[in-house]
């Protein structure tokens, strides 16, 4: 039944995801960006995806991580603190393949490029650093946290920002995509040391009854 639900809750992320990478592949990157940046604007995404998305992001993951640290449990500061790991990793790692593939970002390539917002305006574009801190944030909530519904909106939120970075017209969605794949496999690897971490807080009286 554990096994069951861990399927579930991680089915959360990949399945948007596949689709997304099919919906990318189907109708194109270009003409996916263009879609999103240009041919369903209007002034309420443009507030939310400019200012909404990371604001909403920010609280509510401030939000888990004090609820996890006061809690006074060792499993669920080892959560707190793997998350912030993964995020870090996730966008760390990011930043090194940037240099590897230097894709243009959409403003540098294509003529007519919708830009609203204060979001990254680094050279390269492929991958979303911004989206794989999302999601390795985002990530450890969702898998590792027993009360799931924090993880499911969290990923949400992750998901909202990825979309706003296209709608800003700072990333194409395979940036996004690439993004969300790579924070899950360093999710994967960084929640494989969960054990050992509440082990270690354990010992060091973490743990309070």
């Amino acid at each position: 039944m554990r096994k069951k639900s861990l399927v579930a809750t991680i089915s959360i992320i990949i399945v948007p995801s596949v689709f997304l990478a099919l919906l990318d592949v189907i109708i194109g990157d270009t003409e996916l960006f263009l879609l999103i940046n240009q041919r369903i604007n209007n002034s309420f995404l443009d507030v939310t995806c400019t200012y909404g998305s990371p604001v909403f992001f920010s609280m509510f993951f401030i939000f888990i991580l004090a609820k996890l640290c006061l809690s006074r449990k060792a499993d669920y500061i080892a959560t707190a603190i793997i998350s912030i790991v993964t995020g870090a990793l996730s966008y760390g790692v990011g930043s090194l393949i940037k240099f590897l593939f230097v894709r243009p970002r959409p403003f540098d390539t294509l003529q007519t490029v919708r830009l609203i917002g204060p979001w990254e305006t680094g050279s390269f574009s492929f991958p979303s650093t911004t989206t794989m801190l999302a999601f390795g944030f985002a990530i450890p909530i969702l898998v590792l946290y027993e009360k799931r519904q924090y993880g499911i909106i969290l990923s949400f939120f992750a998901y909202f920002i990825g979309f706003s970075v296209v709608y800003a017209g700072f990333h194409f969605p395979a940036d996004v995509v690439a993004g969300i794949f790579l924070s899950m496999s360093i999710a994967a690897s960084t929640s494989r040391i969960n054990n050992l971490a509440v082990k270690f807080l354990e010992k060091r009286h973490v743990r309070f009854s």
